[in-house]
Formats: structure tokens, sequence, C-alpha cells
């Protein structure tokens, strides 16, 4: 019998499940080369350009079934792989090869496809490196039609048990798609990332799901037991007796206290005990995540990221005004009243968009966010029209990434006010008032947030990136791991200053990004005096419970001491020792924020 062994990785999607390994191999072994005679190239071609044909289909198929069970924004996902086989710049190459070097089809698939997505691979942009296993998806299809291969829904289909866990290099979103719910408990892969689009379904379908993990192949063989944490992103294989008990005792309590606290987070605004309302609403990427929105008590959403419109057509092309208008008008209908916010495209950097921000030398720092969109500006245009044609609909709110200073934010008021007389010309009802926002994720925007405030109609600070480009620390780089840290005091103060500065102009402050989601730096925020914040839908019914439990009295106390140290050490220290002051008295709500 193997070992008891832990691995960690990336977690992308929460849950603990218990099962056996199923061994994926995806990729099908390499394609042997076939030389031909140059009378049949032209009967070589002509089989590709049939195999392309019944690769659209059969994606066409797909999509539709993925629409009919998931939505449109994930039906996109399958359209984009049709694309793939609709450009020149992949099957211009495929074709060369066989005319030129007088190859088999499937050979030139595959040596092509390698090629393509070994470079996309290789970008530093990680989103459009998570883009390779899309292409990897596509040439399989496309082999498949040109008859080799095995289908992955046969391989899917031979699985045994009942308790499935796949454990996989990668997984494509074709294969993820079709992972059959009753056998499949959860996956691991050895590669991928928190945007790839299988990790995006993982999320849907409610699986437990770990990615990035060093050496798992290696580790792991057909039939292995497995514990699968998708919260903290470990798996342990062949775990002992001891260690199977605590994970299946665990199983059972977060799920018994995630159905009290979900119930308890259905009841409206969380009040402290002394009193102060607090708003707590949701992160979504896709129009689809609304029912979340529901189903974990959220006051509305506080971020809707409208890049994944993009990002999730596997960052071909932008989706057009009115399909924009579509999405955005389906999502404030269903949650009016509630406030929507909807940021306009946060892309650049590390987020796509590598065609229109061009090659960069350091993209962190670079044409991102409201630059990108200053300097793309019918793009700009286009999705200020089709958020404002559905703004009369219910309470929507445009919020504008990488704001830099008080001039980003005059420019983008004239972007809207053009938007604005264009959509009257057409007769478009438009209120003269729909509220903009700045997002405060910039140093030089949290020193200046006293003048951006009054130039705005609420802010919201984007604490992830403040906190990056404080510290100078990339936080997807594990070498500055220990460097990133949203409690340093440097972080601290830039917050407090910028709750001051909405303060004094009257505005609406919320925080969204990882502080919010953590309990005792929410207990931290909320003594700050911030009274909105913005998480992940499952994050919602704990942190309502937490502001239940709190005095904003107590929690103001704890923020003047956490102002008045030093070192990120210490601040982490008295923040744990206050927060389990402070939540003594429900031990539920104790012992989900500390263990």
């Amino acid at each position: 019998m193997k070992r008891s062994l832990s691995l960690s990785g990336i977690p992308v999607s929460p849950g603990i499940a218990v099962g056996r390994a199923a061994v994926w191999l995806v990729r099908a072994d390499s394609s042997p080369r076939r030389d031909l005679d140059s009378e049949e190239v032209p009967t070589e071609l002509e089989r590709l350009g049939l195999a392309v044909d019944s690769a659209i289909r059969e994606i066409g198929e797909m999509a539709g079934q993925v629409e009919e069970r998931l939505g449109k924004e994930y039906a996109a996902i399958f359209q984009a792989h049709a694309l793939f086989l609709r450009d020149p710049s992949f099957l211009g190459p495929i074709e060369k090869k066989i005319r030129v070097e007088r190859v088999n089809a499937e050979w030139a698939v595959e040596v092509v496809a390698d090629a393509l997505a070994s470079r996309l691979r290789d970008l530093p942009d990680k989103d459009l490196a998570l883009r390779a296993s899309d292409l990897d998806d596509v040439a399989a299809i496309l082999k498949r039609s040109l008859g080799e291969g095995e289908a992955a829904v046969d391989r899917l289909a031979s699985l045994t048990g009942d308790a499935c866990v796949i454990v996989a290099d990668e997984l494509t979103p074709s294969d993820a798609v079709r992972i059959p719910r009753d056998k499949v408990v959860a996956f691991v892969t050895e590669r991928g990332g928190q945007t790839s689009h299988a990790a995006i379904l993982a999320r849907s379908f409610g699986l437990p799901a770990v990615v990035a993990i060093p050496k798992l192949l290696a580790s792991i063989g057909d039939g292995d037991r497995l514990i699968v944490d998708g919260r903290e992103g470990v798996i342990w294989r062949e775990p002992s007796d001891d260690v199977l008990a605590l994970f299946r005792e665990r199983q059972g309590r977060d799920a018994t206290r995630e159905k009290c606290l979900k119930a308890r987070s259905l009841s409206g605004l969380a009040r402290t005990r002394d009193g102060e309302e607090v708003a707590i609403r949701a992160n979504i990427e896709l129009a689809r995540e609304v029912p979340d929105v529901f189903e974990y008590g959220a006051d509305g959403v506080g971020l809707f990221r409208s890049e994944f419109l993009y990002l999730s057509s596997g960052g071909m092309e932008f989706p057009d005004e009115a399909t924009q208008a579509a999405i955005y008008r389906d999502v404030v209908l269903k949650l009016a009243p509630r406030p929507v916010v909807i940021r306009t495209y946060d892309l650049g950097g590390k987020k796509g968009a590598r065609h229109l921000s061009g090659v960069e030398e350091n993209p962190v720092l670079g044409v991102r966010g409201v630059r990108l969109s200053f300097s793309h500006p019918d793009m700009f245009r286009t999705q200020l029209r089709a958020l404002l044609s559905v703004a009369s609909e219910g309470d929507l709110r445009i919020l504008v990434p990488m704001v830099a200073g008080v001039e980003d934010v005059r420019r983008v008021r004239t972007f809207i006010e053009e938007a604005r007389e264009d959509l009257l010309g057409r007769g478009v009802n438009v209120p003269h008032n729909v509220p903009i926002g700045a997002m405060i994720e910039v140093p030089s925007a949290a020193l200046t947030a006293d003048l951006i405030a009054p130039e705005v109609d609420f802010l919201s600070l984007g604490t992830n990136d403040l906190t990056q480009y404080t510290l100078a620390a990339d936080r997807a780089n594990e070498a500055v791991s220990d460097i990133f840290r949203p409690h340093h005091p440097a972080i601290l103060r830039l917050v407090a200053r910028v709750q001051e500065a909405a303060r004094a102009a009257g505005k609406p402050l919320s925080v969204c990004g990882e502080m919010a989601a953590d309990p005792a730096l929410f207990l931290l925020l909320l003594g700050l005096g911030i009274r909105e914040f913005s998480m992940g839908p499952r994050s919602i019914p704990l942190l309502k419970d937490v502001a239940r439990c709190a005095s904003a009295v107590d929690a103001s106390r704890m923020a003047r001491a956490a102002l008045s140290l030093s070192t990120p050490d210490d601040v982490a220290a008295l923040l744990a020792r206050e927060a389990e002051t402070l939540l003594s008295g429900d031990p539920e709500t104790r012992e989900a924020v500390i263990p």
C-alpha cells in the first residue's frame, strides 16, 4: 500500500470530496507522420476541409447542449472554439504543411497546434496562457474528425464507481463539460489556473477542484484513495484512517454549518450588535451566476466583471452593443431593485487583450483597465452605450477600473456624455444620473482620494491590486508571496485615508477583494467605518454572521489599535486575538472563522 502523501496546488472550486483516482491522460498518443505522394496532396487537403466542417458541427452541437444546461455565457466558450477552425492563422499553416511537406493531415494538425499552444503557454499574460488548453481541445476534436483518437465522451463513459476523482495533466473545456456528475466528485490537474475555462465550468457545477499541482501525475495512480480540499487547495493520497475520519467529519460539519449560515443570510441586511447596517454584495463574472446572488443572500452585485464576456469567448472578440445590452439587462432586471455595479472592461496587464495592448515589457504597469479603454475609444463607447441603454431597468451603477487620478474620471465623464447623447439621438431612454464610481487600486488614486471623491458618485477599493502596487509584490508570484500581505501597515493607512476621503465627501465606499472576504480583516474594515463590502457569493453567509456577531464600537477599537502597529506580523497577531474575542458569543461562527 502506498504511504500517505499530501500535495498542494491552486484552489479553484471550494468543497471537500473523497473518492478514488481516475487518472485521465487527456492527450492522445502522438499522431504518426505519413509521407504523401504529390498526387495525394489535393485529396488530403479535401479530407482536412471535410474534417473541419465536421468538427465545427460537433462543436456547435456541444455549444447548444451547454447553452441549454448552463446558459449562453458558457456556450460562448465552445463558440470560440469554432472560430479557431475558421481562422486562417490556424488553418493556413496546417494546409501549407500538407502542401509543402506532403504529410498527412493528422500530423500537420498536431505539429501546428502544439507549436501555437506552446507559444501561448510561454506568454507572461496568464489568462492568454490558459487559452492553450482551448487550442489543445480544438486540435483533439479536429483529429477525431479525421478518424483519430477516442472520443472524450467514450473515455468518460468507461469510468467505474460512483465517487471518482479525475486526475489529469489538464482538462479541456469539452472534457470538463462532459464530466458525468453521477460518477465524478472532484477533479485535480497538474496544470491550469483560476481563470481557465475548465475551472470556470467546475465552479458552475459545484465540483471541488484543485489545479496547478506539481508532480501530480507522477504521484497519483489509478484507484488511489484521494481527499480533495477545494477551499485550501490540498489533496491527500491514501490518507490514514485518522485523516480520513477528520475530513469526513469536517465535510459533514461544513455542510451543516453552511446550511445554517445560508438560511440566516437570507434575512436581509446584516446589522452589528449595536445596530449598524452592513451591506454585503456579490462579485460575479457571468450572468449565469445571478442565482448564486439569491442563494447566498447577497444584497445585490457589488462587482460584475464585464471582461469575462470577452475572456469566456476565448479572447477572440468583444461582444457587440446589442449582445452586451441583453446580458446587462438580464442581470439588472433579475436583481432589481438590488444594486448592480458593473465594472467596465478591466483588461490588459495579465488579464488578456494582449492583441489590443501590444507586447509590453511590464504589462501590469502598462496599458490596462481604463487606459486600455481610452486607447480603444470605439470599444469603450460601445460598452458605455450598452450599459446606459439598460440603466432605466433597475439600479445600475458603472465602476471604472485602474483610475490613477481626477483626470481619468473627467475623461470618462466625457465618454459617458457622448454615449448618452448618441442614445438619446436614437430615442433611447437614459436616466439623467447614472451613478459612476472609481475603483481605487492604484496608490496615486488612494493618495488623492479626497480629490477624486467629489467628482464621482461612489468609490470602490480594489484591495488586491492596491496591495500589489503598494508593496511592489506580484500576488501571483510565489517568490514574493510572503510580502503580499493586505494587513501591512501601509495598506491599512491607505484604506483609512480613502475611507476618510469618502466620508468627508459624503460618498459611499465599498471594499472588494481578498480583504473583504477575510473575517478578521473584515472586522478591521468595519472598524474603519466601512459599511459596504463585495466578495464571492459563497463567502457571504459567513461574513454576514461575522457582522451580526460583532459590535461596531469594538471593531473601531480594534482598528485603532491595528493602525498603531509597525509590522504585518503584529497586525496579524492582533487581528487573530481580537477576532476570537469579538466572535466568542457565537460558537458556530467562531469555529468557521477560527478552526
